[in-house]
């Protein structure tokens, strides 16, 4: 029961936090303002929080891994660039209040959360997460900033064509990367 009412704090905190960033910038909310609107004291957002940011982090995990999952089963890995590019959409105006307070390291913290390295992993499974987990990031960092114009389907489809030319001229040098010529 302890538990289940400390996760309810927790959550009460974090969606605070996110009702006063669509209020104010980020920089300018207190951590009194946080727990006057949540209900409950200082002790208790300490006792479960370091400081707003991972707040934030933890919101973003108990609203967008739900939604990802429940796109369950992937039978390819682009099931899964959709299912993380649609539960980034669903969550679309929390994620824009970060990006417009400049909090776009949050989301990063968020991603490596989840899908980064471990402790635990060998170097192989540490590297080859890292790999992914920098790929994931940098997709959603750049359709973020650019909007999120493109549908998740649009944005799955380039990265595996990214992918595909990536691993298909891996030991070529495309032109466009070729040094500039000093004559």
């Amino acid at each position: 029961m302890k538990n289940t009412l400390n996760t309810h704090i927790k959550d009460y905190i974090a969606q605070s936090l996110i009702l006063l960033l669509k209020q104010k910038p980020f920089d300018e909310i207190k951590i009194n303002e946080i727990c006057q609107k949540a209900g409950v004291n200082r002790s208790s957002f300490y006792r479960n929080f370091a400081n707003k940011e991972q707040a934030i982090v933890f919101y973003l995990q108990l609203n967008m891994l739900p939604a990802f999952l429940a796109r369950q089963p992937f039978t390819r890995n682009k099931d899964i660039f959709v299912a993380i590019f649609h539960s980034i959409n669903d969550m679309g105006e929390v994620v824009d209040l970060l990006y417009v307070n400049d909090l776009s390291h949050i989301f990063l913290q968020y991603i490596k959360d989840c899908c980064g390295a471990k402790p635990v992993f060998d170097d192989e499974e540490a590297y080859r997460t890292s790999l992914i987990m920098g790929l994931v990031f940098g997709s959603l960092d750049e359709w973020i900033r650019r909007g999120r114009v493109q549908t998740p389907d649009d944005m799955a489809d380039k990265i595996g064509e990214h992918l595909k030319r990536i691993g298909e001229n891996w030991d070529a040098l495309s032109d466009e990367h070729q040094p500039a010529s000093t004559e």
